[in-house]
């Protein structure tokens, strides 16, 4: 597997340790299973250690995730003695050959493949495979001091791997999908970009890994068998791609695209290919506008010399306050490309091999901030993704301050080395350079008037407290190859003469937000007005205009459109205190951006999250699960740490803060790690770095006017590093913003489908009654289909049998939702198809009702099912939401989906997963029909061009009524037939609910049946395998079985069968139960 790029450097005074280590098992290969993490391991773990032994379990394991040993004398295995490099090694070794089942992996999956020499010691990496296959982001790493002392062990490793490593689908295959995935809808693209996008797209990896699915996240998943590709275009795409190597389906998908000294810059733009008049054949050139050693500056414009002297300083902080070698540690060629046509402006990122800004994007802390993804790529190699993707963006905001403080170029008020001096910052205030939140409240017409959830612009006037009146009209374009819609504003405004002196009301998405500007701007518009999609994170809108600017949310931008006149609103910044200074605050010096972006002393002040319990903390998927957002608590920690919570230069100062989250960088943060680690990190190099002379950050002193000669020969020092009143503030920073926080209690992440599902309880001297039901055991049978396209050129996806539904035994009807199609173009997937019962006739009693079990795993409402019935022949209609007695949709389609949009359905996922769970919807029929019609159900599965997740899993249809039996007739010598069997519902309960790991526990099975006592057997298994027989107790219909085998910690399946007896039918149940530490 390439894992991301690695390399470790030197650093000062220090040889190069990493280069041609041969990659070395722990021990010789064996067979024997994953060892648990039980008691005795811990214990003897603990035993082996001399001083006090901190353990933190990985959330996504449940397994030992970081081991530390504190104290006086402080050694994970004093019993091994180690000198020098190879002694780190081999006694990082030794220990995890005894204790990898702690873990959670085999010893023997176990390989030494890179060691990092610091200051403090040695840092050694293993990684994990699983017969031969790479677990992808499996690492372990153990820290050895100078003194030969083991005092930290950490990572994530896949436990208890048993599976078949040989994939179905080929690796040509899965780079296929891959690419047609992203060429559908990149991520980046979402408000629209220049068609160029799709070209060139290639796949720059494709390996085969062993995938621990939830892992990113820090939930439970089960370990799959994948293909983990990236495709970029070497320039603005840049995607990561996990696909199930049985199946295909999509896993995991995130943006790789991170918004001696070599430095090199291009000057990019559009080559018409010799056709003007056709953009087709466009493409994207470059021109060298500068080498290492070219004068300075030359013929460069501003933002050239910016991106030359900001990539400067990023190499020498690096280079001389930790002794890394640009980027990759090899002294790495630095290259930067300056205007890219292809970025969606004004933006600025890192693509894995360039650095590129749009003009105007250009500020000193802005260029080192996308050249510190690059050291993060080199180093940790976080992803993009959850809270290692906010770890990513918030050390890209760390070392871009960081330069922000050292260097002498663009000081604004305030900040270290300005003019007037450095003003530092009060606890809870914002920024005067800050834009403030704003009120906004619509006043006119009053059919609408009414607050408005909104975000200023980042360009255009300050809206101050002193009230903004205006008035929007909803602008009119044409729906074109532009924007398919016609309130998009992307094309000429066609009713310029209603906006102008006003402000103009446009919906977000298809195209740029500059092209809604620049109509809104000819069309002589006063302010604009952006209506957020259903599902896009509301932001402010980037851009260079001297428009006022906001953008309100999806349902606020509904009322604009339904109001039927003109909207008068009022808009004004909320009443705070304010700092006068631009300390922490970034981005503040890029013109584009019309002022900062982020305030890293206090996140709140842009909408992010200072600590994880904050209500702006991202809980949901976008914006890649909150990088850009969650990245708040760890700017704050920083912040603080820097300054002290006071804000007054109480903390440890910015050499000691930015050495520990360099050590914690480049020893302890792994691909996937989470906040927890971050903070255990933290901790844990300050002890590494007590008594350790450190040299102070510096940018050096460079007297040449391209800052060439930035290298410091004798360095100011800081003796005796960090000190143990250091570490109490290390410890007291990360407290304030609760980086070992569980967000899981926080975002509260429900199901998709509610569970419990009530059963039809008949009253006295009625039975329940099944009139109707399908299982699908003999596949699609007496069921019919149709389709609706959205365009001519679309194509529809039928339904199917299956029998591979997840957590699910047996057929089931299966609508695809798969990840393919092409938006707007031959191949796009914008259809309805529905899937049509046969004829039903409703019953004759009370309480008639349908129900069904579902699993729906879809890309949040532009994908998603719903029911619809027919009665009597008449055209299939939506069942109201008011007919359900149970799950009814809780979502709804996007207005511009297709054929189903705006309908109520049931679509995305279950909160804080990747996939859905299986639920149970019920109908009450007395709603939709009278006794005696003949309905059919149609299950309709919509989907918008491209993209998508799993699909819609349908089972178990039934109609049933509370039925009177007819009077028992008259005794003749005809024997009487024996009665139909009643119906019986199966019960688990787990005592107690969630075991401890190596507790017993009991399983109780309740049988209930109308009007009959259950006898007979039950039969019980646990993960699929069969735990025992018993006999259902009469007298109350319970079976209890006492279970002593240990089961690992994590989620486990329980499925009960009663087998019936002459009287009570059959019946069984499956329940998903815990076992905890």
């Amino acid at each position: 597997m390439k894992h991301l790029n690695r390399g470790q450097g030197i650093t000062l005074g220090l040889a190069l340790i990493a280069a041609g280590l041969a990659a070395q098992p722990v021990v010789g290969a064996q067979a024997a299973p994953a060892s648990k993490t039980d008691q005795s391991v811990i214990s003897r773990l603990r035993d082996a250690a001399s001083g006090t032994v901190d353990l933190r379990s990985n959330p996504a394991t449940g397994r030992v995730g970081f081991a530390r040993a504190e104290g006086a004398n402080a050694d994970l295995m004093p019993a091994v003695a180690a000198e020098g490099q190879q002694g780190a090694i081999d006694k990082a070794t030794a220990y995890l050959a005894e204790f990898a089942p702690a873990f959670g992996a085999r010893a023997a999956e176990l390989k030494q493949t890179e060691v990092f020499a610091s200051k403090s010691g040695w840092s050694v990496t293993f990684t994990q495979s699983y017969k031969g296959v790479p677990v992808f982001a499996g690492e372990l790493k153990a820290q050895v001091d100078r003194e030969g002392d083991l005092t930290a062990v950490n990572g994530f490793v896949a436990p208890a791997l048993s599976l078949d490593v040989t994939p179905r689908v080929t690796q040509a295959q899965a780079s296929a999908r891959a690419i047609e995935a992203v060429k559908a809808r990149p991520a980046g693209y979402e408000d629209g970009g220049p068609s160029g996008y799709q070209k060139n797209l290639e796949v720059r990896s494709a390996d085969l890994v062993v995938y621990r699915q939830g892992s990113p996240r820090g939930i439970d998943g089960k370990a799959t068998l994948a293909w983990a590709v990236e495709v970029w275009n070497k320039k603005t795409v840049r995607e990561t791609l996990i696909l199930d190597a049985s199946s295909g389906k999509p896993l995991n998908r995130w943006s790789m695209m991170a918004d001696a000294l070599d430095r090199r810059l291009y000057e990019a733009y559009v080559d018409d290919n010799g056709t003007p008049d056709n953009p087709d054949d466009d493409f994207v050139n470059a021109d060298l506008v500068y080498s290492e050693g070219d004068d300075f500056p030359g013929t460069l414009d501003q933002d050239q010399q910016n991106e030359v002297l900001g990539t400067g300083e990023a190499y020498w902080l690096f280079r001389n306050s930790f002794g890394y070698n640009a980027w990759d540690g090899q002294g790495g060629r630095m290259i930067t490309v300056n205007n890219d046509p292809t970025i969606d402006c004004p933006n600025a990122n890192w693509n894995g091999v360039t650095t590129n800004y749009c003009s105007g994007v250009t500020g000193d802390d802005t260029v080192a901030h996308e050249w510190g993804h690059a050291y993060t790529e080199s180093t940790s190699g976080l992803i993009y993704q959850w809270q290692a993707g906010a770890m990513n963006e918030a050390y890209s905001d760390i070392w871009g301050e960081t330069v922000d403080m050292l260097n002498t170029r663009m000081n604004e008020v305030g900040e270290t080395n300005s003019t007037d001096g450095q003003v530092n910052r009060t606890p809870g205030n914002c920024s005067q350079y800050t834009r403030s939140l704003t009120d906004m409240t619509i006043t006119a017409p009053a059919s609408v008037a009414g607050p408005c959830v909104n975000v200023p612009a980042s360009f255009g006037p300050v809206i101050t407290e002193t009230p903004v009146n205006a008035t929007a009209v909803v602008g009119t374009d044409a729906a074109n190859e532009d924007g398919p819609t016609t309130t998009d504003g992307c094309s000429t405004l066609t009713n310029a003469a209603d906006i102008a002196g006003n402000w103009v009301y446009v919906d977000r998405g298809t195209c740029p937000f500059a092209d809604k500007i620049a109509n809104a701007e000819d069309a002589g518009a006063e302010g604009i007005v952006v209506g957020n999609t259903a599902t896009g994170a509301l932001g402010s809108i980037a851009g260079q205009s001297d428009l006022y600017g906001v953008m309100v949310s999806y349902a606020d931008g509904q009322k604009f459109k339904s109001a039927g006149a003109p909207v008068d609103f009022t808009i004004a910044a909320q009443a705070s205190d304010a700092d006068p200074t631009h300390r922490w605050l970034s981005g503040e010096s890029d013109p584009a951006f019309g002022g900062a972006i982020r305030d890293m002393w206090n996140p709140n002040c842009y909408g992010d999250p200072g600590k994880v319990s904050d209500e702006e903390y991202v809980c949901g998927s976008e914006d890649s699960g909150g990088v850009h957002t969650n990245s708040g608590v760890v700017n704050r920690t920083f912040a603080v740490m820097v300054d002290g919570i006071d804000g007054q230069g109480t903390g440890i100062g910015l050499d000691k803060a930015g050495w520990l989250f360099w050590h914690t960088q480049t020893n302890y943060l792994t691909p996937t790690s989470y906040f927890p680690d971050l903070a255990d990190g933290l901790e844990a190099s300050c002890q590494d770095l007590r008594g350790v002379t450190l040299d102070k950050l510096s940018l050096g002193d460079p007297q040449l006017p391209d800052g060439s000669d930035g290298g410091v020969v004798d360095p100011e020092v800081i003796v005796g590093g960090m000190t143990a009143a250091d570490c109490t503030k290390v410890t007291q920073a990360i407290a304030e913003t609760e980086l070992r926080l569980d967000p899981t209690a926080e975002c509260d992440w429900q199901p998709l489908l509610q569970q419990g599902a009530p059963e039809l309880k008949c009253g006295a001297g009625t039975t329940t009654t099944t009139t109707y039901s399908e299982d699908f055991e003999d596949g699609l049978a007496g069921w019919t289909q149709d389709e609706e396209l959205g365009f001519d050129f679309s194509e529809g996806i039928a339904w199917e049998a299956s029998t591979s539904a997840p957590e699910h035994t047996g057929g089931v009807a299966f609508g695809p939702d798969p990840v393919s199609g092409n938006c707007g173009a031959p191949g796009d997937l914008t259809s309805r198809n529905g899937l049509i019962s046969p004829a039903i006739t409703v019953p004759k009693g009370t309480t008639p009702r349908m129900q069904f079990d579902h699993y729906m795993a879809s890309e949040a409402t532009w994908d998603g099912g719903n029911l619809k019935v027919s009665v009597n022949g008449q055209p299939f209609a939506l069942v109201p939401n008011d007919a359900y007695l149970f799950n009814a949709p809780a979502g709804e389609m996007d207005p511009d989906q297709g054929p189903m949009g705006g309908e109520a359905a049931w679509t995305g996922t279950d909160g804080g997963q990747l996939g859905g769970s299986w639920g149970t919807s019920i109908v009450d029929l007395a709603k939709v029909a009278k006794v005696g019609d003949s309905v059919k159900f149609r299950f309709d599965m919509g989907r918008d061009g491209c993209n998508g997740v799993e699909g819609w899993y349908v089972d178990n249809v039934k109609v049933q009524v509370c039925d009177t039996p007819a009077p028992t007739p008259t005794p003749t010598p005809t024997p009487t037939p024996a009665p139909e069997p009643v119906e019986s519902k199966t019960h688990i309960k787990v005592k107690p609910k969630k075991p401890s790991f190596r507790e017993n526990f009991k399983v109780v099975i309740d049988v209930d049946a109308e009007g009959a006592a259950p006898t007979g057997k039950v039969v019980i298994r646990i993960d699929g395998k069969l735990m025992g027989k018993a006999k259902v107790k009469v007298k109350n219909g319970k079976a209890v079985f006492k279970i002593k085998r240990d089961y690992k910690i994590g989620k486990h399946v329980i499925q009960a069968k009663y087998k019936g007896s002459d009287t009570v039918d059959h019946s069984k149940k499956r329940i998903r139960f815990r076992v905890v530490r």
